[in-house]
């Protein structure tokens, strides 16, 4: 099936006359889909502008789009937001003992203490409850217990197991959306530390480490990283 969807994907690149790795074509789409209204929530879609005779590609919020009234956001050039994205992993690569270290040592912290202890709590919580339930039948079923008194007892005893659970799954959930962030940051402690300051704008990079941007205003956006940290820069 993997091999199937591969080769329609090809077969309809090869029909728009689209190559693999083509530089236009990543350019192109670098930003799909990742540049969020800080005012509407909406996404920016790409346009075409002209300043004269010079085109440029620019990004425009969608609702602005379609109702101007509904928002003011007014849109930010492509090669802007490329330049603050030099711009902000320049400064990553060079504080990167001061800001990526720190945030690494933070999260290590957080995953490994409070909710680990709290989860193993919770479990034992709810093998008690597992055995007062299972003692509530028995009891039952040798007839010390009155069915209304049975069905009043489990059903308190389920509502406190449910509840116990719901606990546990957040927690687990939680852990492992911090754990997935500390792998994110050794990963970006790993790129910076053996990168040199780049001069234009690397898709790659921005693909491996950037989850979405955030625009402000026309002249500030915030780059969200994989990691959960937003930086902001100025255009």
């Amino acid at each position: 099936m993997f091999e199937a969807v591969e080769a329609a994907l090809n077969q309809r690149a090869k029909e728009k006359g689209i190559e693999k790795r083509n530089d236009k074509y990543q350019n192109r789409y670098s930003f799909s889909g990742k540049i969020i209204c800080s005012e509407c929530g909406s996404t920016f879609k790409r346009r075409i502008h002209s300043s004269g005779t010079r085109k440029y590609v620019a990004w425009c919020c969608s609702k602005h789009l379609k109702q101007i009234t509904e928002c003011s956001m007014q849109f930010i050039r492509d090669e802007d937001i490329k330049t603050a994205f030099v711009t902000m992993i320049n400064k990553l690569i060079f504080g990167r003992k001061l800001i990526l270290q720190p945030l690494l040592d933070a999260l290590r912290g957080m995953s490994n203490s409070d909710n680990l202890s709290r989860i193993q709590e919770l479990e034992k919580q709810i093998e008690k409850n597992a055995e007062q339930r299972e003692l509530l039948v028995k009891l039952m079923a040798k007839g010390y217990l009155e069915p209304a008194l049975f069905n009043r007892e489990n059903n308190e005893l389920k509502m406190e197991a449910d509840n116990y659970m719901g606990q546990k799954e957040a927690l687990i959930h939680a852990l492992n959306g911090e754990l997935s962030k500390v792998q994110e940051v050794s990963n970006l402690i790993k790129f910076t530390n053996k990168a040199e300051m780049i001069n234009t704008f690397k898709e790659q990079i921005f693909n491996d480490h950037i989850e979405k941007i955030i625009v402000y205003s026309r002249v500030e956006i915030g780059f969200v990283l994989k990691c959960g940290i937003t930086l902001r820069e100025r255009m």
